[in-house]
């Protein structure tokens, strides 16, 4: 093998299958964060060659179908999007918990000594499930005795009964933050990354068919390198050599350095509540 390519064959086994790197991000200023630090993380764990491409192609699409749409369109879409789907993911079974305060402080605990090995994403839906749990603390909803709403009466006993069905959605988190590592609870925050990032999708195609309130200025929310466009899986292979003296390591630890640094500056009340869609469904059900 000519020896000017053995080091770059070699590189090629050292490092994880490209190659995303600084310059596939996202742009816009009037993307949420939780959908930022989804898309980074999902950037930072995507090794496998045929996901690599299919984000890539989410990303093309989506600049394709949401940046017609005024900017706070794109804004509120894509946020609800991300908090609803979290909300609504469907688990095969959970179990039941007591509401109380030492749960809060359990599941705050557990996040103090496995943060360092969580994603940036699966940080924000471990935070935000414990910033709905304190709002309620705050109300006077959670004690150090299992939650009842019965124990309510007037304007609390209405808030409780609303709160009861919120757990609907918020116990299956409650019960994998509980059960599963690090590991496991990463895996699961992509796992709802794509499902997240599949409805988004098909949400901007409606949009795009059928919305009259269209921007002057096409947005783009994405950049994406000429060399990451039109992947094939021998394209992506063939990056692998084009990567700069930067290790993926380096590049990595400064973007969750970065994250970290803007999520430490958030408190638990900018986290709650999570999702309003959902509230209003809960308050559309009520007698």
């Amino acid at each position: 093998m000519n020896k000017l390519l053995l080091p770059l064959f070699l590189l090629s086994f050292c490092l994880p299958s490209l190659a995303f790197n600084k310059d596939f991000t996202v742009i816009s200023d009037k993307i949420p964060y939780e959908f930022i630090v989804m898309f980074n993380s999902m950037k930072d764990q995507t090794k496998n060659i045929n996901d690599q491409i299919k984000l890539v192609g989410f990303a093309e699409d989506l600049n394709r179908n949401l940046g017609f749409l005024e900017k706070e369109h794109i804004f509120f879409l894509m946020k609800s999007e991300v908090s609803k789907s979290v909300l609504e993911y469907r688990f095969e079974k959970t179990r039941e918990f007591g509401i109380t305060n030492h749960l809060i402080l359990k599941l705050e605990n557990k996040l103090n000594a496995s943060e360092r090995y969580l994603t940036d994403f699966s940080k924000w839906i471990w935070r935000a499930i414990v910033a709905e749990l304190k709002y309620r603390q705050k109300m006077g909803l959670i004690s150090d005795g299992p939650f009842n709403p019965e124990l309510f009466r007037d304007d609390k006993k209405i808030q409780a009964v609303r709160f009861k069905k919120y757990l609907h959605y918020l116990m299956p988190w409650i019960d994998q933050m509980d059960n599963l590592d690090h590991q496991g609870f990463n895996l699961l925050a992509q796992k709802v990354s794509w499902e997240i990032l599949r409805k988004l999708n098909d949400r901007s195609l409606l949009f795009k068919n059928m919305s009259y309130a269209q921007a002057d200025v096409q947005t783009i929310l994405f950049n994406i390198p000429t060399k990451l466009q039109n992947l094939t899986p021998d394209k992506v292979k063939e990056l692998q050599f084009l990567e700069n003296s930067k290790t993926l390591k380096e590049e990595s630890q400064e973007s969750k350095t970065e994250a970290k640094e803007k999520m430490d500056q958030l408190s638990p009340d900018d986290l709650s509540p999570l999702s309003d869609e959902i509230s209003k469904k809960i308050q559309n059900q009520e007698p």
